[in-house]
């Protein structure tokens, strides 16, 4: 058996040396193949471990438990409809966190439960107004001239409006210009000297109703025990303001949501613009850049009375110089400050920022101010609750990317209360309205009858007082901003976040955990299973990197396979005269194979080699992200991709088993020649 080995080894390396065209040609492809696969692995590898950074540690976990019974699926981020799913509820929850805190390869269970809220903010007129009221209650009677004019602004931008409408449309403003006429005149103003009060009411009930109405914006909540969630999710940063501390109510927001949905339109439009030149673009030709840019300018005009009137000299004056123009009306110099191109949009951005942006607010809400959050119970009922924006968080290698940062934490007694869950003492507070508003049950039959006719009608202004006296009730009790942090972990959540300690060993972990939580009725899901549409779109995305990858390696392995089949074929002569001098079969077949794995352990050294210096390369360098969700996926802007033990061993291994599988075929057919036409081959 030795002598044989020696013997396949002699003529292999003397194949090898005989046939060096045909050698390199098939051992370069197996080094390319070697070069794929090494590579390809390594860069997968490396956007598994950068996602499961990027989402299971900074929110999700790895394992995710809900209800077994759930009517949705759950979906942290959101899933492909609108709406809050239903993923029934973990009540109580410290039975469930003992049963998956004795598990070895546990790091911590958070409780969780998802809520969508809407928050309103006010628009402009109403702002100004509210501004304006507070400063004749103040008696600051020079701010009360500054935000008088600021009214007078808007009020002429509206009439403006109006004047438009009017030329293309002929509607009836139901005396909408003579109440902007009103609020124009000096006289109006010199009154509201004399009797701020009685000018205020008008301001408000005449004026205050022909302005944009607020901006509504939704935010999803994630509830949890924030202290617990702050020491298992680590990536969570705060940039601005504090975590909450323990015990309060509070939110906190994603900035990148805030700076790409929230922000000042023309800020953000402007940041926009600038991302898209930091990635190499260009402004010329580009139209949808100059559609941004132009929807900056559309929305400038707003400048013009958010400005503080004090500062609108100064400017002026800046705006004025950076044109080239005398200074004049603002609205007229910030069209042309808006005319951007490549040689000045780095100076006006960044004058933008220095002049401008200091001086407006550029987002609805700031930290420390009180915003109402509103949202459907489960009950059936609208809920509205005041709580303090506590600070601004990034998720920590994803700081400009707002699927990261697209939920806001709170605290699990203010998502119980958004959530609306059916209690004793809601069924008692419905039983009181239904007293107070004088409601009984009426039959179907007679339900049009009991609304429309007869003394027993129902008193829907009743009703209406005992709502209102229900939730101005409710508002008052939220003004207590503490609660006590054992009753809320010891409340009910509607998930449980699983980190584990070693994630070699999620998977097997995963189904310790399902074992350990279906005697109490709930299911546990990997991370991608339980963040919804972010989770399909990561799995999508790897599936067509796969894909695309497995499809190349296909490809040179059919191209390997026919090179190896002509190789050879032109052999056939030689292989005639081995078998013609005594040579069995098995013996040429072995020699051939044996001659194609010596040269595929070459070629998958090269290949590997190459992979090793090649991904060392990418690791300094980084493979930049083009889009919002591929950052997610490579854990920042760029992915810098590691390299393996595995992922050498499984690319050398691929390039034996599918180099030695491709002579097989080959091999056969040249053993189908008899010896005496092989060795004819040549004549």
């Amino acid at each position: 058996m030795t002598a044989v080995v020696r013997l396949l080894i002699h003529l292999g390396v003397q194949s090898l040396r005989a046939h060096r065209t045909k050698s390199l040609i098939v051992g370069g492809l197996m080094a390319f193949g070697a070069f794929l696969v090494v590579t390809s692995l390594a860069v997968l590898d490396s956007i598994t471990r950068a996602t499961r950074a990027s989402i299971v540690e900074s929110i999700a976990g790895d394992v995710q438990v809900y209800a077994k019974d759930a009517k949705d699926s759950l979906a942290l981020f959101g899933g492909m409809g609108f709406g809050t799913e239903d993923i029934g509820e973990i009540d109580p929850f410290p039975p469930v966190r003992q049963a998956i805190e004795q598990l070895d390869n546990v790091a911590g269970v958070v409780p969780m439960g998802i809520a969508n809220a809407a928050v309103s903010s006010p628009g402009d007129l109403d702002h100004a107004l509210t501004d304006l009221r507070d400063a004749v209650n103040a008696h600051d009677d020079a701010n009360v001239a500054l935000l008088g004019e600021r009214v007078r602004t808007i009020a002429r931008v509206l009439q403006d409006q109006l004047a438009k409408q009017a030329a293309v449309a002929t509607t009836e403003n139901n005396g909408a210009g003579e109440v902007l006429t009103r609020a124009l005149s000096d006289e109006f103003w010199a009154g509201m000297r004399h009797d701020p009060i009685a000018g205020l009411d008008w301001l408000d009930t005449k004026l205050a109703p022909l302005g944009e109405q607020g901006n509504t914006f939704y935010l999803r909540l994630v509830g949890t025990d924030l202290d617990g969630f702050k020491h298992t999710f680590k990536r969570i940063k705060i940039v601005e303001g504090e975590f909450v501390p323990e015990g309060t109510r509070g939110v906190l927001v994603g900035k990148a949501m805030l700076d790409k949905r929230l922000k000042f339109a023309v800020a953000m439009h402007l940041d926009t613009v600038d991302n898209e030149l930091k990635k190499g673009n260009v402004i010329a030709g580009n139209k949808t850049l100059a559609d941004t840019i132009a929807k900056a300018k559309r929305a400038a005009s707003r400048l013009a009375y958010l400005l503080p009137a004090k500062d609108l000299p100064e400017v002026t004056a800046t705006i004025a110089a950076e044109v080239g123009k005398p200074p004049g009306d603002l609205a007229a110099l910030l069209q042309d400050f808006l005319v951007l191109d490549d040689a000045n949009f780095a100076r006006r951005y960044r004058l933008f920022y220095d002049v401008i942006a200091p001086r407006v607010q550029l987002y609805p809400f700031q930290v420390g101010d009180t915003i109402t959050l509103t949202s459907f119970t489960k009950s059936g009922y609208v809920r509205s609750i005041n709580v303090k924006v506590w600070g601004i968080y990034v998720i920590e290698g994803l700081e400009s990317s707002d699927i990261a940062s697209a939920l806001s934490l709170t605290d699990l007694m203010t998502f119980r209360e958004l959530y609306g869950r059916r209690t004793a003492a809601l069924d008692a507070e419905l039983v009181t309205m239904k007293q107070v508003s004088g409601a009984r049950d009426v039959a179907r039959e007679d339900a049009e009858a009991a609304l429309f006719g007869g003394s027993d009608a129902v008193e829907v202004k009743a009703v209406q007082e005992a709502v209102a006296e229900v939730a101005i009730d409710k508002v008052v009790r939220q003004e207590s901003f503490t609660f006590d942090p054992k009753t809320a972990r010891d409340g009910f959540a509607l998930t449980a976040a699983v980190l584990v300690k070693d994630p070699a060993r999620a998977m097997a972990t995963q189904r310790a955990i399902a074992a350990a939580v279906e005697p109490l009725g709930l299911q546990a899901v990997n991370w991608q299973g339980s963040t919804g549409i972010v989770g399909q779109l990561t799995m999508v995305v790897s599936a067509i990197l796969l894909g695309a990858i497995f499809l190349l390696f296909v490809v040179t392995t059919v191209i390997l396979n026919n090179s190896l089949v002509m190789a050879t074929l032109e052999r056939v002569a030689e292989i005639g005269t081995l078998r013609a001098i005594g040579a069995q079969r098995r013996f040429v077949n072995a020699m051939i194979v044996f001659e194609t794995a010596t040269l595929g352990v070459l070629a998958g050294l090269v290949g590997a080699l190459a992979s090793v210096a090649f991904i060392s390369w990418l690791h300094r360098a980084g493979i930049p992200a083009p889009a919002d969700v591929l950052q997610v996926l490579f854990g920042g802007p760029r992915l810098y991709p590691t390299l393996s033990a595995s992922n050498v061993v499984a690319g050398l291994v691929a390039t034996l088993v599918v180099g030695v599988f491709a002579t097989l075929y080959p091999a056969r057919l040249a053993m189908r020649v008899q010896p005496v036409v092989a060795m004819q081959g040549k004549e």
